[in-house]
């Protein structure tokens, strides 16, 4: 096992730092999100930790809070899970499979950053541009506010081209981890480099802040992230997939 693999569980707690509900609560362990809008994440319950003795009941209780806010219950398993067998416990209540995704990570180490990038500490309308146009229109409402509410240390990373917005990204940096997130290219300026560029600096602000690992997480279907990803050296250490009730 490599070091990527030794860090999965640090990886795994910066991701979840590094997006934000609006609403959280603890539940045995758990932490149970809900945000509204079109973001799994921050409509999902984190299980990387449970303090409990009963999971069945505390499922309960997730269908529960959930249901009081008009939502679909919904989890995040990774390989990380507790207990390990959740994901089991989960289909045989009826939850389905939803999107599967990987977690991959590098390690880094002190560069100096692309020039052209700008590093900001807060999202700008011109990087929203960007990181908007690529998202669906369910999640456009609320992603300002997940935004607002993202932890220091964080930054925002734009490239434009001929003054105009390009490539966006932002980092946040929790548990020795630069977690990479909102990474976008606008249609009309792809395969011209620009999230080359943008990751580039993301991870060499990362290393800056103290961070030997640079992660982020992929649908496992794109092909293009994941291919943009390997070239940037980065190996699948972890993957995950969400499990919802529709009933």
């Amino acid at each position: 096992m490599n070091i990527l693999q030794h860090a999965i569980a640090a990886i795994e707690r910066a991701a979840v730092r590094a997006w934000p509900a609006l609403e959280t609560a603890d539940i045995e362990g758990w932490l149970w999100r809900h945000t509204g809008g079109g973001s799994q994440r921050a409509n999902s319950v984190s299980p990387l930790a449970f303090t409990g003795a009963d999971p069945k009941a505390a499922i309960a209780e997730v269908e529960r809070r959930y249901r009081e806010r008009g939502a679909r219950p919904m989890f995040q398993v990774c390989d990380i899970n507790v207990p390990a067998d959740l994901d089991a416990r989960l289909a045989a209540r009826g939850y389905r499979l939803q999107e599967p995704c990987t977690t991959l990570a590098k390690e880094i180490a002190p560069r100096e950053p692309p020039a052209e990038v700008e590093t900001t500490t807060v999202a700008g309308e011109d990087w929203l541009s960007v990181y908007l146009a690529g998202i669906s229109e369910d999640r456009r409402p609320i992603a300002p506010k997940i935004l607002a509410g993202v932890p220091a240390p964080r930054a925002f990373f734009l490239l434009r081209q001929d003054g105009r917005p390009m490539s966006a990204a932002l980092g946040v940096v929790a548990h020795g981890v630069v977690v990479a997130e909102c990474v976008a290219t606008l249609a009309a300026a792809r395969r011209r480099g620009g999230s080359v560029r943008v990751m580039a600096a993301l991870e060499a602000w990362g290393a800056k802040q103290g961070a030997g690992i640079a992660a982020l997480q992929a649908v496992a279907a794109n092909e293009a992230a994941q291919a943009l990803y390997a070239k940037l050296d980065y190996t699948r250490v972890g993957r995950y997939h969400y499990r919802v009730l529709d009933s």
